[in-house]
């Protein structure tokens, strides 16, 4: 006969039942409805979590296709902006292509290579041999003198050596073996390569017992300066630079020097790169592909088995299939026939919706086979622009810059932007003569200090020395890019021009100049630029603008030109009107901005649509199992006090039936 075996925190526990009943499992039936229901909510629960991963795992693949339409859709930088620069002898002459370089061949010889300075000592018969000690002062060019103390514990050709290696100089040095009698040298190379960085010494090493050493008594190799030349004859240009590394003689190249041949012509040629364009729309395509094939496959419906896939029927996914589809079918107003949409260059949809590619065609479209440029293939797919002045030209356009479909957008200049022109305060004669110590420029441009500019001694008339001077500056390692114009103006004066535009752009000089009275400048003269200033009128409204040098940047509020940059080089006020085009991939790309915006997406919005139903279906689930074990622990008191009761009824019954064989035997 069953008993109550005791009472623990989730309830009474039976070890049988007095009364012959089950009662754990009409506990059960008679909570089924209950737990029926919280098997339902968890049914639901996970598939609202199940929609919610796709949606999460298709955003994936949106962020995918936005960074292969940006490769395409973007005004400056795009696939269709790349450049490929070959030279006919890589081994002498390499060179590398940025967006800016413009298609063409040019013919360049490289005349001299930049080289360090290097100096030797005299030979030691051992690396360890005493040497004098005393002070020994290194410098490379106009660079800043650093002081070597030679002392017992440093007092040998290789402590020497040693100690100007750990004083963090420009200059290196290392004990070499030449194989004579006295093999050991102290070899001196500047980091630095080019004329203005030669080294100079200040050698006071004269105390003690040591053998007297000269650094700097053989010079093993000369500082050089690079030397190129673009064309040929008379009107060939040359540049020197101080390094190997060329850079601004063609905008958009960058050159490597590796070897002088003045007699051999090396030819670069120019050309756009079509093999990355065909990349990037291959990826591109692959990209959208992927998320047609995740939609086809989540939303068809498998007749064999019966199962429909997740989003079957969802309006979120449907609508995303066709907005994508819509912005690239779509053809391009003010393009002419031949590339006016996707499928004259080679870009069709199949019965699928997926895309397919032909390269041959897009090669065709891009050579100009069909009466198209690369430029044309460009306004297919990105946000490009066009100007009606060379005083103001479209630079690049911003997620949020629309087209100008009503009419173009007038760019308005009110005040063109300035550069710095420092101009001497007095004259030069027909013939100037440089010569040290009086040859030393410090100079501060752009809000750059430079180390210093050595002047070539020698005499000059006005137009050599300032081209002399212009070199010299913009060649120097220190100036770091920041381009001077040097030349002499009307009145006979020499003026030293910064080429950056704007607010940010100076010129001046610092204390120590040795050379400013020889030029004319008395290093008082200072000047600044200014950035331009202008806006853009839309239909009438004016939308405001923000100068920054040439540059004129449409304000991030307002409604048709937020991000639109135009470069004004006008110099003096003016207008002119800008026509922007949208692309498809531009299309497409404000189409996925729209899903993916973090703040106001729509795939935003679908997971914490999403997100809500499951913490409140979390919520119903929490108080339907409160419920079961309310009702649960109820049932169970009851049927506890059941046993109890029909315990105490079978204990009775068992007393009374003791007693019948007794009162038959007293009868």
């Amino acid at each position: 006969m069953a008993t109550i075996s005791g009472i623990s925190s989730s309830g009474l526990s039976f070890s049988g039942l007095a009364s012959g009943i089950d009662t754990e499992k009409i506990i059960s039936g008679l909570t089924k409805l209950n737990q029926s229901r919280i098997d339902s909510l968890k049914l639901r629960q996970a598939d609202f979590v199940s929609r919610q991963t796709t949606f999460v795992q298709l955003q994936a693949k949106l962020f995918d296709l936005q960074s292969k339409t940006n490769a395409l859709a973007r005004s400056a930088g795009s696939a269709f902006d790349g450049r490929k620069a070959e030279s006919s002898d890589s081994n002498a002459l390499s060179v590398s292509a940025g967006t800016a370089a413009v298609a063409g061949t040019y013919n360049l010889t490289v005349m001299a290579q930049a080289r360090a300075h290097q100096t030797a000592s005299t030979g030691f018969a051992d690396p360890n041999a005493k040497i004098k000690e005393g002070t020994l002062g290194l410098r490379v060019g106009s660079g800043t003198e650093v002081t070597i103390t030679v002392d017992s514990k440093n007092n040998t050709l290789q402590g020497l050596a040693d100690s100007i290696n750990a004083a963090g100089t420009d200059i290196r040095a290392s004990i070499i073996n030449d194989g004579t009698a006295t093999p050991y040298r102290l070899v001196l190379t500047a980091t630095r390569s080019g004329v203005g960085n030669a080294i100079a010494l200040n050698n006071n090493l004269n105390t003690g017992t040591g053998v007297d050493i000269d650094p700097a008594a053989t010079t093993v190799q000369a500082a050089t300066d690079a030397q190129i030349r673009l064309g040929s004859g008379a009107g060939a240009i040359i540049l020197n630079s101080a390094t190997n590394q060329i850079n601004g003689l063609i905008p958009g190249l960058s050159f490597n020097l590796m070897q002088a041949d003045p007699a051999r012509s090396i030819t670069v040629t120019v050309s756009n790169n079509s093999a990355g364009v065909n990349t990037a729309i291959k990826d591109f395509v692959d990209s959208y592909n992927a998320i047609q094939d995740y939609l086809i496959e989540r939303t068809s419906f498998d007749k064999d088995s019966g199962e429909a896939g997740l989003l079957l029927g969802n309006r979120d996914s449907a609508q995303l299939s066709d907005e994508l589809s819509a912005a690239l079918s779509a053809s391009i107003p003010g393009l002419s026939t031949s590339t006016n949409r996707l499928s004259s260059v080679g870009l069709t949809f199949d019965e699928k919706g997926k895309l397919q590619f032909d390269s041959e065609k897009l090669n065709k479209a891009m050579s100009g086979a069909n009466g198209s440029t690369l430029a044309d293939v460009k306004r297919l797919f990105g946000l490009t622009g066009s100007s009606d002045s060379n005083g103001a030209q479209f630079v690049f356009g911003g997620d949020k810059t629309r087209p100008s479909n009503a009419g173009p957008y007038e760019v308005r200049v009110t005040s063109p932007a300035t550069r710095a022109v420092a101009v001497a305060t007095g004259t030069i004669g027909g013939s100037i003569t440089i010569s040290p110590p009086d040859n030393l420029l410090l100079l501060k441009l752009n809000g750059v200090l430079s180390t210093g500019i050595t002047l070539d001694p020698g005499t000059y008339a006005p137009e050599t020395l300032s081209s002399m001077i212009q070199q010299r500056i913009n060649s120097a390692p220190s100036v770091n890019g920041n381009l001077v114009s040097v030349g002499v103006d009307p009145n006979g004066k020499l003026q030293i021009a910064s080429q950056q535009y704007g607010a940010g752009s100076g010129v001046s000089f610092g204390a120590g100049s040795t050379a400013l009275s020889t030029i004319g400048f008395t290093g008082a003269e200072t000047s600044s630029g200014t950035d331009v200033v202008g806006s853009f009128l839309v239909n009438g409204q004016t939308e405001l603008a923000t100068g920054t040098g040439q540059s004129l940047m449409g304000a991030s509020g307002n409604t048709n030109t937020s991000g639109l940059q135009v470069r004004a080089t006008m110099t003096t006020p003016g207008s002119a009107n800008i026509t922007v085009t949208q692309g498809l991939a531009s299309r497409l790309n404000s189409v996925i901005s729209k899903y993916l915006d973090p703040i106001n997406g729509k795939f935003k919005a679908i997971n914490e649509g999403y997100q809500q139903n499951v913490d409140q279906i979390t919520t119903t689930i929490t108080k339907q199992n409160e419920m079961l074990d309310e009702k649960t622990a109820q049932l169970q008191l009851r049927f506890a006090a059941m046993e109890s009761a029909v315990n105490q009824l079978k204990g009775l019954q068992s007393q009374l039936t003791s007693l019948i064989p007794t009162m038959s035997f007293n009868k």
